[in-house]
């Protein structure tokens, strides 16, 4: 029998939007991962309360080159948070 028949679209796989997002194979944020993971789950999903978790990660993924250099701005992230999560790091 055909695979193909009549009327049946062709499946045209598309690249992501923001590029490519290789699996962490190694496992080199999968730490930060589980934080992220463990804080939407204590926090019942609501993403607002877990941002320095979801900011470690992205930050991961990007110093391992598993996702492309972008400024967390661009995420929804602003400068100002930035700056506070650097000083909390400084006093510790």
């Amino acid at each position: 029998m055909s695979s193909m028949t009549f009327g049946q679209k062709i499946f045209q796989p598309k690249p992501p939007i923001q590029g490519s997002f290789p699996l962490d194979h190694e496992g080199e944020c999968k730490r930060p991962m589980l934080e992220y993971m463990l804080c939407m789950q204590r926090e019942k999903n609501d993403s607002s309360k877990c941002r320095s978790q979801a900011k470690e990660y992205l930050n991961c993924r990007m110093n391992n080159n598993l996702m492309d250099k972008r400024d967390l701005s661009s995420f929804g992230y602003n400068d100002e948070e930035n700056q506070d999560q650097s000083e909390e790091k400084k006093s510790t």
